[in-house]
Order: structure tokens, then C-alpha cells, then sequence
């Protein structure tokens, strides 16, 4: 394995810390990709081993590895500097002590993950705004961050967020305590985000698009799915952000045709929109919709024709 640049071991579920220990016993100074996903029995004691031998690593997928702990993230904190891209996703042990070593806060120990540009923390339930004060503080070339599902952080973590200036991409998810207040912070400070997914958010109503056209205009892919939006919403966003191209506004079911008349109007630019389960549109907003020059994508799952438009 001495050449080996990229190893992908996803779904092997049988692989022990022992098995994996008999592939890594010397340095593998060309290795930069490692899949582990879903190796559920992977423990700390293999992240050890990798930090020891593959110094050079710039991507490592652990999503799904539940047995991980924040000590296996002091590890990887020690060995791996040059790591860019970490996937963590539903590793449930993990906590704010454990993002700490990955942003450098523990340098006694570990220098820290400092050139991470991709980090998934989807489903880390015991994360908390502290994570975030921590991300902020130490991560400063961070471009994507997926927040999907964490329950345990808040609008008053947003706030850490808001002047993170490399940040490109956040994914806040059905993540259940974040409302218009936490949209705010972030349209206040100095992001440039070019992506927003603020999906089955339901504390995020109208406000918030006012906020996003005020402070977040860049967005190039805006994800609004299930939130508490309506026409009036849209009214208020649509004339700041021409540079728009992708609009989920699945199940949003206050949307109507006037709504979508808005986004016909203003939106120019729009190659998807996700219309998913948005029964108060008609044909009539349809129309206008499909008009839309550039439009690639359209999803109209679960929409159904009334009865007097199916006469006519």
C-alpha cells in the first residue's frame, strides 16, 4: 500500500480496531482519502493509529462510527494538520470538549484541525453553542458546515457564526431551536453565503426572508422547506436576491399563486424549484412559473389539478 492515495472502506461493518491495526503499521506518507463509514466498530483506538501513520490525510469520513468519543477527536487533533474535509455525522458521543480539541482550544495537547474547510456535524446531538463559539474561533478557513439536526444549538450560537468571512455553505436543518432571531444574527454579521438550508426549521417565518434579502443577497441556493413562510414572505425577499438559482419551498403550504408570481417576476436567474406538497398553488401560478427562462428543475410532488381546472 505504499502509493495508495485514496482507501474506501464504507460499510464494512465486520472491520474491528484489530483488523484495521494490521493494515496500518507504518507510515503511509501518500494516503489522503479514508472512508470509514458506517464502521460501527471502530473505536478510538484506530483513530489513534491513523493519526500516528497517515500524517498526510486531507479527508476522512467517519459518519455513522457511534463508538468514537471526543478523545479519538484529541487525537486526530494531534495527528492530522493537513486533514480538510471531516465527516462525523450522527457520531452521537461526541461533544463541545471534542470540537474544542478540533479548533485548536486544547493546543497544550493538540495543535488542532486549523485547515479544515469541510466539517459534518449532522446529528451530534450533544453539540451545543459552544461548539459553535469554538468553530468560530478556531476555524477560520471553514467553507462548509452542516449543523443538520443537532437539537442542542440556538439562535445565540448563530451569533458566533455570523463573522466566520470564509463560510460558504451552512446547513441548519431541523434544527428545532433555531427562529428568525438566529436568522438575523447571521444576516447582521459578515458572512458571504452562497448556500442557506433552513429546512423544517418551523420557528422560521417571513421575518427571516426579510433578514436573508437584507444581509445574506449572495445566496445562490436558498432551502426553506416545511418553514412558516407565506406570500407576504417572499414578497419581502425576492426583489433583493436576483442572484438566486435554487429555491425549496417544499411544503410550504401558506405559498400561493401570488407567491409564485413573485418569484416569476424577480427571480430570473432560478434553475430549481422545489414545489413539494404546496396544495394552494393552481395552475395559474404554475403558468407563470414554467415561463421562468433558465428553469431546469421543477418538483411538483403530491400537487394535484382542482376539479375546475380540470373542466377548463
Amino acid at each position: 500500500m505504499a502509493a495508495i492515495e485514496s482507501l474506501n472502506l464504507s460499510g464494512c461493518y465486520n472491520l474491528t480496531d484489530n483488523g484495521l491495526g494490521h493494515a496500518f503499521v507504518a507510515e503511509i506518507g501518500s494516503l489522503r482519502s479514508l472512508n470509514l463509514s458506517l464502521c460501527k466498530q471502530i473505536t478510538d483506538s484506530s483513530l489513534g493509529r491513523i493519526a500516528q501513520y497517515l500524517k498526510g490525510l486531507e479527508v476522512l469520513e467517519l459518519g455513522g462510527c457511534s463508538n468514537i468519543t471526543n478523545t479519538g477527536l484529541l487525537l486526530i487533533a494531534w495527528g492530522l494538520q493537513r486533514l480538510k474535509s471531516l465527516n462525523l455525522r450522527s457520531c452521537r458521543h461526541l461533544s463541545d470538549v471534542g470540537i474544542g480539541h478540533l479548533a485548536g482550544m486544547t493546543r497544550s495537547a493538540a495543535e488542532g484541525c486549523l485547515g479544515l474547510e469541510q466539517l459534518t456535524l449532522q446529528d451530534c446531538q450533544k453539540l451545543s453553542d459552544l461548539s459553535l463559539k469554538h468553530l468560530a474561533r478556531g476555524l477560520a478557513r471553514l467553507r462548509q458546515l452542516n449543523l443538520s439536526f443537532c437539537g442542542g444549538i440556538s439562535d445565540a450560537g448563530l451569533l458566533h457564526l455570523s463573522h466566520m468571512s470564509s463560510l460558504r455553505s451552512l446547513n441548519l436543518r431541523s434544527c428545532d431551536n433555531i427562529s428568525d432571531t438566529g436568522i438575523m444574527h447571521l444576516a447582521m454579521g459578515s458572512l458571504r453565503l452562497s448556500g442557506l438550508d433552513v429546512s423544517f426549521c418551523d420557528k422560521v417565518g417571513d421575518q427571516s426572508l426579510a433578514y436573508i434579502a437584507q444581509g445574506l443577497d449572495g445566496l445562490r441556493s436558498l432551502s426553506l422547506c416545511s418553514c412558516h413562510i407565506s406570500d407576504e414572505g417572499i414578497n419581502r425577499m425576492v426583489r433583493q436576491m436576483h442572484g438566486l438559482r435554487t429555491l425549496n419551498i417544499g411544503q410550504c403550504v401558506r405559498i400561493t399563486d401570488k407567491g409564485l408570481e413573485l418569484i416569476a417576476e424577480h427571480l430570473s436567474q432560478l434553475t430549481g424549484i422545489d414545489l413539494y406538497g404546496c396544495t394552494r398553488i393552481t395552475k395559474r401560478g404554475l403558468e407563470r412559473i414554467t415561463q421562468l427562462p433558465c428553469l431546469k428543475v421543477l418538483n411538483l410532488g403530491l400537487w394535484q389539478m382542482t376539479e375546475s381546472e380540470k373542466v377548463r
